[in-house]
């Protein structure tokens, strides 16, 4: 019986075959691997050593922090190699060490935020964000007031200005495309029906107040009165550190603005005028005692700017991705005044 060459190598090549398949299957899975965020929480198991392990978060620099280790870099990669890399770490001091598994908690560095008229807004964290429509199944889907044919939708700040989508026309065609993808710190806020007025005539606030949404710009013609018109400040809310979104037909122009300077020294230019469209976040902080003085104050005057000085430092150079930052500040001339 003859051998032939081609008859020695079918049987290796096969087995070439099989690993080249192997390996490619491999970096695929590896590719769709989930990647460590800033502000993740993550599951750290040592088998030989639990007392190594548990819950820890991703810090702001992208780093957690383990028992004998210290400060291991998590940001940017999967979880996989960061269990190899702690494994690795903890055998050079524990030789008993010899697998360390990494599994995510919470997804907080892929947030999306719900506000409005939802069954349950807040925050939503998604190992990978889903659709505009999927979110707010996952808040509970819209209540019965939800004005579903304006839903706005906020993305990150200084990524772009806001975008305006008519739900209740996706939902009656099916065709989901036309929603916009969502960002980790994209906002849908969803208004009350009678509220849902034509875009020029509102304004939009969000963030730490007691009832977000849509107002009327005869009643939030300010950024004091958006903020009372959205029922006021929530405790902890940082009134110095309001910023007021103008969209604008080229860039989006962000207004800093100190409303405690109006509110406790007279300063009447920081109580910015609004213009339709705007959109005025309230962070949250460490709130002011002199708030609760303020939410019983049912009427604000209103033409409080007459003698306002502004000064908007555009510039041509737009270093902050699209966006333009404006810092409203006190005029020494005025003061003196």
């Amino acid at each position: 019986m003859k051998l032939r060459i081609s008859d020695l190598l079918r049987p290796a090549l096969a087995c070439a075959g099989w690993m080249a398949l192997l390996g490619a299957t491999s970096a695929s899975a590896q590719s769709n691997e989930y990647t460590i965020g800033v502000g993740d929480v993550l599951s750290v198991t040592v088998w030989q050593r639990p007392d190594l392990g548990g819950s820890v978060a991703v810090d702001s620099e992208g780093n957690v922090t383990l028992p004998l280790i210290g400060a291991i870099r998590a940001s940017g990669q999967t979880v996989s190699r960061l269990g190899d890399e702690l494994t690795r770490r903890l055998s050079f001091v524990d030789r008993d060490v010899s697998q360390v598994t990494v599994s995510v908690e919470n997804y907080y560095s892929r947030r999306v935020f719900v506000m409005g008229e939802v069954i349950s807004p807040g925050s939503y964290a998604f190992a990978h964000i889903p659709g505009v429509w999927d979110v707010l199944r996952e808040a509970g889907g819209p209540t019965a007031e939800a004005a579903l044919n304006r839903v706005r939708i906020l993305p990150p700040a200084g990524t772009g200005p806001p975008i305006i989508v008519d739900l209740e026309r996706v939902l009656a065609t099916g065709d989901f495309s036309s929603l916009p993808e969502l960002r980790p710190g994209s906002t849908i806020l969803i208004s009350r029906v009678e509220s849902a007025l034509p875009e020029g005539d509102v304004v939009f606030v969000y963030g730490g107040v007691n009832a977000p949404g849509a107002f009327s710009i005869d009643e939030a013609h300010t950024v004091l009165q958006a903020v009372l018109a959205a029922g006021g400040p929530v405790e902890g809310a940082n009134t110095g550190g309001i910023r007021v979104i103008r969209p604008g037909s080229i860039r989006a122009r962000v207004f800093e603005v100190d409303l405690n300077d109006y509110v406790e020294d007279g300063i009447l230019f920081a109580n910015l005028a609004l213009l339709p469209g705007d959109t005025v976040t309230v962070p949250r902080s460490q709130g002011s005692a002199i708030w609760r003085g303020i939410r019983e104050v049912a009427r604000v005057s209103g033409d409080i700017l007459g003698s306002a000085l502004i000064f908007w430092r555009l510039g041509d150079d737009n270093r902050n991705n699209g966006t333009t930052t404006i810092v409203i500040e006190p005029d020494p001339t005025a003061q003196a005044q």
